[in-house]
């Protein structure tokens, strides 16, 4: 394993090979979300709208353990719900397990949609310490402009508001306005 090579597809993570169902539907568990180095390359790089920022950021980091309880392997799709919204991510094994009951997203667009607006007068959101649900699902991660899509109405006209989950994606170009 080498952890210094940061253009890779997806984040090196450690291998799990969970071969039955899981014990649990929905796992309850405290979020904490924070910087990661993969997700530092892919935003100097300026690939933010790439898949390999999706697979940096848009990633669930889980115990071992955890995934065992859900019945999930590095790479399957899991829905993160909080107070504050829901969203779908990967699921991955953490580097920094043992730490059962604890998953990480890195700060960012996935994160923000999960995680209270309130700054409580310090201009910085509670990026730490948020209860919330994991499951898994068949519903799949989306690329960051198809997240601002679904999420913020952006890149939609007021008509459309109903049918985004049906639009294509808008793919790893750089979107200025709707494209038609």
């Amino acid at each position: 394993m080498h952890y210094a090579n940061t253009y890779l597809d997806k984040p090196v993570v450690p291998e799990v090979n969970i071969n039955k169902e899981g014990s649990e539907e929905v796992l309850k568990c405290m979020l904490n979300t924070g910087s990661d180095i993969y997700q530092g390359a892919c935003k100097k790089r300026g690939s933010t709208l790439k898949e390999e920022y999706k697979n940096a950021s848009g990633t669930c980091y889980m115990d071992p353990r955890d995934m065992e309880k859900l019945g999930v392997n590095n790479w399957d799709n899991v829905l993160v719900k909080t107070d504050w919204g829901e969203v779908v991510v990967n699921a991955a094994a953490s580097r920094d397990a043992p730490h059962e009951g604890t998953v990480f997203i890195c700060k960012g667009p996935w994160a923000n949609t999960v995680v209270s607006s309130d700054t409580y007068c310090c201009s910085d959101p509670t990026y730490k310490g948020i209860h919330c649900t994991v499951e898994k699902t068949d519903r799949e991660v989306l690329l960051m402009a198809d997240l601002m899509r679904w999420v913020y109405k952006k890149y939609v006209d007021e008509d459309e508001d109903k049918v985004v989950e049906n639009m294509p994606s808008l793919g790893e170009l750089p979107v200025y306005k709707k494209r038609g």
